[in-house]
């Protein structure tokens, strides 16, 4: 037993996986820390000019991002100890075109859509966010599957940011100051986190080849788009929000889409950290692959769905600590909000850990992209309706409809396969 224990904790996938999550709780209970203190400061109103603000901004996120932390990560695990310097450049090459490209982008939407000064001003200054992501090497070194030393710089700038929060934010007038503390974290993580790679792995930022670099593009551009249409099916609902409903209800409704939230930065590192894993399995056959894809499916998804039960029993007394009893006006709205994690978290194990890492990225793509398109329907026509209460029964239904669509895809893929062995 004993050996068997010290095998376990040698095992690389599982130090791996620890510090993953080590990772994700920084980025998730620091933040939680701020959460109390920064809804009832700035207050419902402010709150949600932020919460607007930063989810306009993360659509750009995931633009810069461009599904390098699956498809960048892919490539250094099946790479291994070889010569990494030219992806490590391309990568960053096609980051920084993507970020002018999408800072052009913000200021047209903004122009069109007469976004308030408020909301203007605070982008910009989350936009830092963007900058910071667009040299952060998360996807190498969960490539590498060594995540100590980015998640203790991750973890130092989530406690200084933290710090910076109670310090400087002590009024509704700090709104801005504090979208200066948030983006903080993302510059500093970036910052030494190309040290390390530079002193670990002796690469670089060397700009490459603009041509290489679109080539990069053409490599992730199946994940990129299911990536991107992931970020419109949980983000839709905020930014429709913009539009029907006062800043108050965005921000009661922001606030309390952090519980499911939260409990997806929690899985984050486990789909992270099987990932890799799981990809090399694929490579080593089909039914390694869908072995180790099964066993993390019946240990996950019922771990979450507890959770999940948990919140909605709690909800009134987990709302009122962590928020105020001013946010519990909709504290209904939590219950579908937990059946849209329920239903992500099975998503991701469907679409990422099963057809990703087994190199169908086009038919998760396709899965993704119509379910998007669903959703983004089901929130304008239901935030139109009824308001608050409308855009999170359209989060829930718009996952449900994704995860059928990849049902019908992960099975076809399945039997396509038998079909060809049996051939």
């Amino acid at each position: 037993m004993i050996q068997r224990v010290k095998e376990i904790f040698s095992n690389k996938l599982f130090k791996n996986g620890f510090w993953l999550f080590i990772l994700q709780v920084f980025n998730t209970i620091v933040p939680l820390v701020t959460l109390p203190y920064i809804t009832r400061v700035l207050g419902s109103a402010n709150y949600g000019i932020f919460s607007i603000a930063l989810n306009w901004v993360t659509y750009f996120q995931v633009i810069v991002e461009y599904g390098f932390a699956f498809t960048g990560a892919r490539k250094v695990s099946i790479q291994g100890n070889k010569n990494i310097q030219p992806l490590y450049s391309r990568i960053i090459t096609a980051r920084l075109i993507l970020l002018v490209l999408s800072y052009i982008g913000m200021n047209i939407i903004s122009l069109v859509t007469k976004v308030s000064m408020e909301r203007y001003i605070s982008m910009n200054i989350l936009f830092l966010v963007i900058i910071g992501v667009s040299f952060q090497l998360t996807w190498l070194f969960q490539g590498k599957q060594d995540m100590k030393f980015i998640t203790i710089v991750n973890a130092i700038s989530r406690l200084i940011s933290v710090v910076m929060v109670f310090l400087l934010v002590k009024s509704q007038e700090n709104l801005y100051l504090y979208c200066f503390c948030y983006s903080a974290t993302f510059l500093l993580s970036a910052l030494i986190g190309i040290i390390i790679a530079n002193k670990k792995y002796c690469l670089k930022v060397h700009l490459c080849k603009i041509s290489d670099a679109i080539n990069e593009l053409k490599d992730g551009w199946y994940l990129f788009i299911s990536q991107a249409m992931s970020k419109i099916i949980s983000a839709v609902g905020t930014t429709v929000l913009g539009v029907v409903a006062t800043d108050g209800d965005i921000g009661i409704y922001s606030a309390i889409y952090k519980l499911p939230y939260i409990m997806i930065l929690f899985f984050t590192p486990m789909s992270q950290a099987l990932y890799p894993h799981i990809s090399v399995k694929f490579t080593e056959s089909y039914e390694a692959g869908k072995r180790t894809v099964k066993k993390a499916s019946l240990v996950i998804i019922p771990l979450f769905a507890f959770g999940g039960l948990m919140v909605i029993l709690f909800r009134t007394m987990i709302i009122s600590i962590a928020f105020g009893k001013d946010y519990l006006e909709y504290e209904l709205i939590t219950i579908p909000l937990i059946i849209w994690m329920i239903l992500s978290v099975t998503n991701n194990l469907l679409g990422i850990q099963f057809l990703v890492a087994s190199g169908n990225q086009k038919a998760y793509s396709k899965a993704v992209s119509i379910g998007a398109i669903i959703t983004v329907l089901l929130n304008v026509i239901m935030g139109l309706l009824f308001n608050v209460y409308g855009i999170s029964i359209a989060a829930a239904a718009g996952e449900l409809v994704l995860s059928i669509n990849l049902m019908i895809k992960a099975m076809g893929f399945h039997k396509s396969f038998k079909c060809k062995s049996i051939i």
